[in-house]
């Protein structure tokens, strides 16, 4: 238990200055003043210092409102801060809850302990997750997903970790022992700054608004605060809502405290279960990794003996591939260097007809811009001659016009003579009685300003006079005031120097306790800076050496880039070649680029009865140079249906005769026939039949370009004799004339023994669609399609390789992050401390600069104040002799004023007669004047219009001599443009015809030039045609190395050499087991060469996470048994003091209202501690019923029973009545008073009052004034 000592206040609402208020012993201290003095801000001041958090209940809208804003004569203060000081009474009423609360914070802290760190444990999981997606673990193509997904994990995973360290909150103890022994003092300071900043503080050290509120809880000071009853609040503790109600009876019963730990223990609760959900989760995870992992192992030791087969095989094969590429990159070498000696001689030739070419296309461009100037320069004259006739024609009607306009003017200038002569006589007559009535006006005017003169001669005398006796009456005015305001100063000044003194005794004090504070955290702050430089020290390490590893890791991944993107561009090129292939695959199906009887044949085989071996184009694979000869030689013939015997043929014939489908070629391949064949061609070189002897120059024959085998060549030798013994040349010009044998150029053309020839070209830009072609592409994407799969299969080993390269380093990255996290928490504690303490020394120097410039600002102004008082007296007494001289003075000046006025009326009166006579002259003669103004200028305005005339009279005559002559001038410039015209139009007629001849020899020229760029472009062609050969030869050899250090990890040069191969070594078989080997490989699917290691460090990760798991269980077993124990205390102490506290309210409800019945009555409730309470009340002689129903006057003496019933039960250290007895009458003042006293025995009261009852029981009254406005000051009394 305790008692109010004291009170400090500094700069709070106010009470500006430094204000002390001691309460001694028990009874009841009244506080009262004059309204608007300030008595409820000592309400406020306690409600505040002990932990008020509202501004509202304050009575403002911000919390920086309760510091003191300044006066128009005096400053804001810099801060607000209140001093509470109380000592521990001998008297115990109540056992200390102590013991039972420290059961409780200790269960709280050991969950907190064996609190898990879910985001740590997930994020740990993750990395393990991340080491285990390796390259060679993924099939291809599901490696990029999952490598962003457990990058964005592991981030995801580091930053929640970060997040967890900044926020995560522990239970901690108090910080202070709130136990004090009997008679040991405790005072609660509370400073608020204007910059916003705060601070508590128990006994002179720093706290927590927490370890306040402990210390004050169940005491009826903290939480509902039903020991401080404020202004105008009494009346709410009855109409407040139920549950507020029950918040009254649990502070009273110390419940309050629980209340605190049970939220607490709830909250743990909550996070315990849901982190138990999360790290079950991951440990059933971690369980399946390491099933998955045992699997692995087993698979890759079968996975490691297939490999070393594979690679000696791959040994072989790439040996013997590179010694063969060797020898051909040799032959093509010695062909290209042919092929460009021949491209060059061509290319000089070219380059000559070119140079002539150039010329003659200059002289024709030449030509054909002379004729054009030549064009442009006749058009010009022909619009230049169309323009001269408009304006021939323009001017003639100009001349007619101005003949006309000029006839016009002379009449007008005829009749303006007349008017001219009119106008002048005039002017004569109005000139003589203008100067009549001049000579008149002057003569009025001559004795108006005589008049005038005297005037104001009087008048200037009075305006002295006046002015003299306004300024003598202002200086005494002046001096009057001077006297009442120095006096008004010298009051004021006498009270400003006693309130000087007085704060400058409190500042005083104040400086000392402020230098005390800091210098004890000037201690602190450097014992943390020398901690803090050790951990930036170590932090600064980790982190370059984590900036390393991102520059590693960003040139990988920038390789990983470039790798993947060739690998995306060889999947691209596939898919095309594929999806070409496809189509052309659907084509030759459906027999499409067939002609519409061989479509239908083939549609009908079943229902024919036969099975067709394809068409003759089928098993042809001509060169492509030769496919034009090819087809025109064959032509339709390539169509031909294949079929295996004579009698299918012939069942074919009879279709198509049934069916009308027209006529097509069909050949029988028997192996009989073609027997047969061969036995003829013995027989005729044994010499049955003649031999053509061969010839030097023989040329080669279609046979050679057909890529077909001996028995079809056979075949097609007996049926197409003439076709496959035709010889295929380069051109038709180098067959000699005299031979009667067929040939074919390369280009399709046909000489059948000099008699009959087949020639001509298609379109340049048509595209190729002959059979042959089409046959040849279908073969060559097959081709493309295999070699890009292959190609595919090494860029994806490389990409593989690359990110296993990539996935070291962010896993080396994340080991190392998480090292940062662990020295970063520590460093983050560190600064979280060195932070705090650094704002107790900031607050500590500020609130001792504070100090320091209020004294040093309070001492000049105890100067400046005295000096001023000295000053106001001496300005008083010159004042007041000035005030009688100027009295005397302003006596004369008054008479001398009346005589002026006297005389100045008489002279007005006769210079208002002669003002009269002189405006009626003036207006005379005004009126002249204006009449003779008005002919005058009528005058003027017609001798100017006769002058334009004449003007205007001789510009037309000039006009018109102007326009003869341009007339002439024109007709002779159309009579030269005319002839000009026809000499233009000779010159034009021989510009076209040497423009003509020009452009046919530029013509001539382009003919040769283009056949030689055709042999050009054949060289050039022969040329690349081997360049890329031997491209494509160095390719393969390169690509071949490449796979032999991508397989082999070895260059192809050391493999050839150290390499020995067999001379029957068999490359097709070695290739096929290689092929078969790598299929083995492939089918083995993801293969983890660490899965031993791995599933080591899981199982061991597996025991760990269950103990973990184990441990939130029996932390969430604590914190529901921690639950179960407050609410049981809780209960049990709420149903004990509700009991208690209902009897007396019952007792002291007839106690004040002399009569009558009150009670508190629980609503019903799953759980007591939930429940409302209603309180019902009946005053003598009227019935029960709802307490909102009373009187104001009844609802506040029910309200003051409840208070002091809870009193009663649990009496508070002191209780704060703001006004409480403002609604009641004289009989229940009484009342109230007289139980007030009885209950002062144990309790301090202090009741803020205006009642003389009230006043008249208390032992000590502090009144509240304003001296000065808007400063509060406290004046006290004490009765013995």
């Amino acid at each position: 238990m305790f008692k109010l000592q004291r009170l400090e206040i500094t700069g709070f609402k106010s009470f500006a200055d430094y204000t002390e208020i001691i309460f001694t012993g028990s009874g009841i201290t009244a506080v009262v003043g004059p309204n608007g003095c300030g008595k409820s801000n000592v309400a406020d001041c306690i409600a505040w210092v002990l932990g008020e958090q509202r501004a509202k209940s304050l009575r403002g809208e911000e919390m920086k409102d309760v510091v003191f804003q300044g006066t128009k004569r005096r400053k804001p203060s810099g801060m607000a801060e209140v001093i509470l000081h109380l000592v521990r009474d001998d008297e115990t009423l109540f056992e200390t809850d102590e013991d039972e609360l420290s059961d409780i914070d200790e269960t709280l802290s050991e969950i907190d302990e064996n609190a898990i760190n879910v985001d740590e444990i997930e994020a740990q999981n993750t990395e393990l997750e991340t080491q285990e997606l390796q390259p060679e673990n993924l099939e291809l193509g599901t490696w990029d997903l999952e490598l962003e997904t457990a990058k964005a994990a592991q981030v995801g995973s580091i930053q929640t970790i970060q997040t967890k360290i900044k926020t995560k909150r522990h239970w901690k103890p108090r910080s202070f022992a709130l136990e004090f022994a009997p008679g040991e003092a405790v005072s609660v300071t509370r400073r608020l700054y204007l910059s916003g900043e705060s601070e508590y503080q128990l006994n002179g050290k720093t706290c927590r608004l927490r370890d306040i509120q402990d210390l004050f809880a169940g005491t009826g000071l903290s939480g509902a605060h039903y020991a401080l009853v404020e202004q105008g609040k009494i009346g709410q503790i009855l109409s407040s809502k139920p549950s507020d109600r029950r918040n009254l009876i649990e502070e009273a019963a110390g419940i309050s405290k629980f209340r605190t730990r049970q939220r607490a223990a709830e909250t743990r609760l909550e996070s315990a279960k849901i982190n138990l959900s999360r790290i079950s989760d991951i440990v059933s995870e971690i369980d399946k990794q390491a099933n998955a992992l045992r699997r692995q192992a087993a698979k890759t030791r079968r996975y490691k003996i297939l490999r070393e087969e594979f690679r000696a095989t791959l040994r072989q094969t790439f040996s013997a591939e590179g010694k063969h590429l060797s020898e051909l990159v040799d032959e093509l070498e010695t062909k290209l260097t042919k092929a460009v000696k021949i491209e060059r001689e061509i290319f000089a030739n070219v380059a000559e007809k070119d140079a002539a070419f150039r010329q003659a296309t200059n002289k024709a461009r030449e030509a054909e811009e002379n004729l054009s100037h030549l064009r442009a320069a006749h058009s010009e004259n022909a619009l230049q001659r169309d323009r001269n006739l408009r304006e021939q024609r323009y001017q003639q009607e100009q001349f007619a016009n101005l003949n006309v306009r000029s006839a016009t003017l002379k009449d007008e200038i005829e009749a303006n003579n007349g008017r001219l002569k009119l106008f002048k006589s005039e002017i004569e007559r109005l000139k003589n009685d203008e100067q009549k009535e001049r000579a008149e006006a002057e003569k009025a005017e001559t004795s108006l300003r005589e008049a005038e003169s005297k005037y104001q001669a009087k008048v200037k005398d009075l305006r002295e006079t006046e002015t003299e006796l306004e300024t003598e009456r202002a200086n005494l005015m002046a001096h009057t005031s001077a006297v009442e305001r120095f006096a008004e100063i010298e009051r004021q000044l006498e009270n400003t120097l006693e309130r000087l003194k007085e704060r400058l005794e409190g500042l005083k004090r104040e400086g000392i306790r402020a230098a005390e504070t800091h210098a004890e955290h000037a201690k602190e702050a450097k014992k943390l800076e020398k901690n803090l430089g050790t951990e930036r020290e170590k932090l600064s390490k980790l982190q370059t050496e984590k900036q390393e590893l991102l520059i590693e890791s960003g040139e990988t991944r920038t390789v990983l880039q470039s790798v993947e993107k060739v690998l995306k561009d060889l999947r691209e090129e596939f898919s095309r070649t594929k999806h070409r292939l496809e189509t052309l695959q659907e084509l030759e199906e459906k027999r499409t680029i067939y002609a519409p009887t061989v479509q239908k044949l083939f549609a009908e085989q079943a229902k024919i009865g036969v099975r067709f071996l394809g068409t003759l184009a089928d098993k042809l694979n001509v060169d492509e140079k030769a496919e034009k000869a090819v087809e025109n030689l064959f032509g339709s013939f390539l169509q031909t249906i294949l079929v295996e015997s004579e009698e299918d043929a012939r069942k074919t014939i009879r279709f198509l005769n049934e069916n009308n489908l027209g006529r097509i070629s069909i050949l029988v391949l028997s192996p009989v026939k073609a027997q047969r064949r061969k036995g003829a061609e013995i027989e005729g070189k044994s010499g049955i039949k003649d031999q053509k002897p061969k010839t030097k120059d023989r040329k080669p024959k279609t046979e050679g370009f057909l890529g077909i085998s001996d028995e079809i060549a056979e075949i097609l030798m007996e049926v197409f004799p003439r076709e496959m013994s035709a010889q295929i040349v380069g051109n038709l010009d180098e067959i000699k004339a005299e031979t009667d044998e067929i040939f074919a150029t390369f280009d399709g053309d046909l000489n059948f023994g000099g008699k009959l020839f087949v020639s001509g070209k298609s379109n340049a830009n048509e595209k190729n669609t002959s059979l042959l072609a089409f046959k040849r592409e279908l073969r060559e994407l097959k081709t493309n399609s295999e070699k890009f799969g292959k190609e595919i299969e090494k860029a994806g080993k490389e990409t593989e390789k690359v990110r296993l390269s990539l996935v070291e380093k962010e896993n080396e990255i994340v080991d190392l992050q998480s090292l940062i996290v662990k020295v970063e928490r520590e460093l983050l504690s560190l600064e979280i401390q060195e932070k705090s303490i650094k704002q107790e020394l900031e607050r500590a120097e500020r609130h001792r600069k504070v100090v320091g410039e209020e004294t040093n600002q309070i001492e000049t102004e105890l100067t400046e104040i005295q000096e001023k008082q000295n000053e106001a007296k001496s300005n008083a007494n010159k004042a007041e002799k000035a005030q009688s001289v100027s009295a005397e003075k302003l006596a004369g000046i008054t008479q001398k004023l009346n005589e002026a006025r006297t005389k100045i009326e008489a002279e007005n009166t006769i210079l208002n007669e002669k003002r009269t006579l002189a405006a009626t002259s003036n207006e005379r003669r005004r009126s002249a004047q204006v009449a003779l103004r008005r002919v005058e200028n009528e005058l003027k305005e017609l001798e100017l219009r006769l002058a334009k005339q004449n003007l205007e009279i001789l510009e037309t005559e000039d006009k018109q001599k102007n326009l003869t002559k341009s007339i002439a001038e024109i007709e002779r410039k159309a009579a030269e443009a005319e002839n000009e015209q026809r000499f233009e139009q000779d010159e034009l007629t021989t510009a076209a015809a040497h423009l003509k001849l020009a452009r046919q020899q530029a013509d001539a020229m382009s003919l040769k030039l283009a056949e030689l760029n055709k042999k050009s472009a054949e060289a050039r062609n022969e040329r690349a045609t081997f360049e890329i050969r031997q491209a494509e030869t160095v390719t393969r050899v390169r690509n071949l190395n490449e796979k032999c250090l991508q397989d082999l990890n070895l260059s192809l040069v050391e493999l050839v050499e150290n390499t020995e191969t067999a001379s029957d070594f068999d490359f097709a078989k070695a290739r096929n087991r290689v092929d078969d080997l790598r299929d083995k490989l492939e089918n083995f699917g993801a293969i983890n060469m660490l899965a031993l290691e791995e599933l080591a460090e899981t199982e061991e990760r597996f025991l760990f996470l269950t103990s973990q798991r184990q441990d939130i269980i029996d932390s969430i077993n604590a914190a529901e048994e921690a639950l179960r124990e407050i609410k049981e205390r809780s209960r049990e102490r709420f149903q004990d003091a509700f009991a208690k506290i209902n009897c007396n309210f019952t007792e002291l409800f007839g106690e004040l209202f002399g009569g009558g019945k009150g009670e508190m009555t629980l609503l019903e409730s799953e759980d007591i501690l939930e429940a409302g309470i209603e309180i019902v009340a009946q005053p003598p002689g009227k019935r029960l019923q709802n307490i909102l129903l009373l009187s104001g006057g009844e609802k506040a003496m029910a309200a003051i029973a409840l208070v002091l019933a809870i009193f009663k039960y649990r009496p508070a250290p002191f209780c704060l009545l703001d006004e409480v007895d403002a609604p009641l009458d004289d009989a229940n003042v009484g009342r109230f008073v007289k139980k007030v006293e009885e209950m002062s025995e144990k309790t301090q009261f202090i009741v803020i009052t205006h009642n003389k009852r009230t006043m008249e029981a208390a032992r000590a009254l502090y009144g509240v004034t304003m001296q000065e406005a808007g400063i509060s000051k406290v004046v006290s009394v004490r009765f013995e």
